[in-house]
């Protein structure tokens, strides 16, 4: 954080040498797993390209290995010709992993398993199935990518058979990292998609410095926000309305909660208190206590 003594705002000129703050438990845990996903990059590659030489036998090729960001990959994975593959792991927790492949992909990787060439032809773009024997290598290649990936990062393995799904990853956008992984064989490129929970790259004591505020938020200036309170809802009638106009008394009753709005949106719930011969807004209870 950039400490300006003279004005507590920060240059347009020096903002760009400002480090984000996360101020999520979820965007620091991700920070720290995104940090150390990206040192163990060049060991997964290797772990990876080892355990597809079992399976492509006779097949000169090189895997590279890189992190993603963003929100499209779930635009890619809505387009037709998509296969997502849900694969259960038991190491280091129970949680699922995905591998994503498009059809064109699929169909390489099936040459190659079977001693083939790959097909220079074949049109996929309207293809909405896969065969058993795609399904099956496909599923297999998953599988064995995950394993090489646990026992280099465990020195055990545990992942269950795969399976297909049809789901949009984009609410686990913080909660997984997403690995682009490139296979290639002389000027040919095949490309899918690895979701890997940041638990394969946080361990526990990271996990918990995450829980807690990672800068002192106390030499902060105070930033003046506007609420509203609203202290109460109450149906009246046209003639009600006449009445009061005429300077009748409308009876209320403040006995209930009421709500302290942010931008519209309810935040804490409250009574009306009294102190110092002023009203004063009493907070009692949270609106959402999960968010």
């Amino acid at each position: 954080m950039y400490k300006n003594k003279r004005s507590s705002l920060i240059a347009a000129t020096q903002a760009a040498s400002c480090l984000p703050y996360e101020l999520t438990v979820e965007q620091r845990k991700y920070t720290a797993a995104y940090t150390n996903a990206k040192k163990a990059l060049p060991d997964l590659a290797q772990a990876i390209e080892i355990e597809i030489g079992r399976l492509l036998t006779d097949v000169e090729f090189n895997i590279e290995l890189s992190l993603c960001q963003g929100s499209g990959l779930n635009s890619w994975l809505a387009e037709p010709s998509r296969l997502l593959l849900q694969c259960p792991v038991l190491v280091p927790n129970d949680t699922d992993c995905f591998v994503a492949y498009d059809y064109t992909s699929i169909s390489h990787l099936v040459d190659l398993s079977l001693g083939g060439q790959l097909s220079k032809t074949a049109s996929l773009d309207e293809k909405i199935e896969l065969s058993a024997s795609e399904l099956r290598i496909s599923s297999r290649i998953a599988q064995r990518q995950l394993q090489a990936i646990q026992q280099l990062l465990f020195e055990e393995k545990s992942v269950l058979p795969a399976n297909a799904v049809k789901m949009e990853l984009e609410s686990y956008r913080l909660t997984f990292l997403v690995f682009k992984v490139r296979l290639l064989v002389g000027t040919d490129v095949i490309n899918w998609f690895i979701w890997l929970p940041l638990a394969f790259f946080i361990d526990e004591q990271e996990e918990s410095a995450a829980l807690s505020a990672a800068v002192d938020m106390s030499p902060w200036p105070q930033i003046p926000v506007k609420g509203n309170v609203e202290m109460l809802r109450k149906k009246v009638s046209l003639r009600q309305l006449q009445a009061c106009l005429a300077g009748a008394i409308l009876p209320i009753d403040l006995s209930q909660d009421m709500v302290l709005q942010l931008n519209q949106s309810p935040l804490f719930l409250g009574k009306v208190a009294e102190e110092a011969n002023s009203l004063v807004f009493q907070i009692t209870d949270i609106v959402n206590k999960e968010k």
